[in-house]
């Protein structure tokens, strides 16, 4: 007699159920260590396009010939964000003069004047949830190498005034060199006796900042990473 074809075994409900349990399970672990990982790649995201951002506008005074002025405004609301960068061309040479028109102690960050022979050549909004901080910045006791060591990163931005909108700027000149502004004292009178200036952002949902430092004398850009 021929051999009959065996029937065939569906699932029963109960593997169906035990299936899609282990389904949604890893769903929810896979998503929950996706979410860890989303504020920890847009902090690094916005820390590198800073420091491209800072580094272009060294190379820009260097190929222009012309001071190009990065402005800080950590206090800017924007739709999605809280911070914005310019950088400005200041073919004037009268940005950081508080007699001019525009000038940096009155800049409008949501304008964005700018002199006749001036330029604006970027802005850059921090995205959502990455902001400028902490305010302690790497850490109380924490300090640079030499011949680094007088570079403040124990704040959250170490050239930003210290009231208002905490607006702060670095200049680099023709030769790349830089200089740090707030406009505490005046606008064009960049802070004196330093070797560089740092500015930290964090997330929230994280631990730890990356910090973005400048050097006066060679205009150098670097980025410092602290836990997260």
């Amino acid at each position: 007699m021929p051999r009959l074809p065996r029937p065939v075994r569906g699932f029963t409900l109960v593997e169906l159920v035990v299936t899609l349990a282990v389904v949604l399970i890893l769903g929810a672990l896979a998503w929950s260590n996706l979410g860890r990982l989303r504020p920890r790649a847009r902090l690094a995201d916005a820390s590198s396009e800073l420091v491209a951002l800072v580094h272009g506008a060294r190379q820009h005074a260097l190929a222009t010939g012309r001071d190009v002025v990065v402005m800080v405004f950590p206090a800017y609301a924007g739709p999605e964000s809280t911070g914005r960068v310019i950088v400005y061309e200041d073919g004037d040479q009268s940005l950081l003069s508080s007699t001019a028109t525009p000038n940096f102690g009155n800049y409008d960050p949501n304008v964005l004047a700018r002199g006749a022979q001036s330029d604006i050549v970027a802005t850059y909004d921090l995205p959502r949830s990455i902001v400028l901080g902490p305010a302690t910045g790497v850490g109380a006791s924490a300090a640079l190498p030499a011949p680094l060591a007088s570079i403040r990163v124990n704040v959250d931005c170490s050239f930003c005034k210290t009231g208002g909108d905490r607006r702060g700027a670095i200049r680099f000149d023709p030769r790349g060199r830089a200089f740090f502004y707030s406009d505490n004292t005046g606008n064009g009178q960049p802070a004196v006796g330093v070797q560089g200036g740092s500015l930290s952002l964090s997330a929230p949902e994280v631990g730890g900042q990356r910090t973005l430092v400048v050097t006066s004398g060679t205009g150098s850009v670097s980025l410092r990473q602290q836990g997260g």
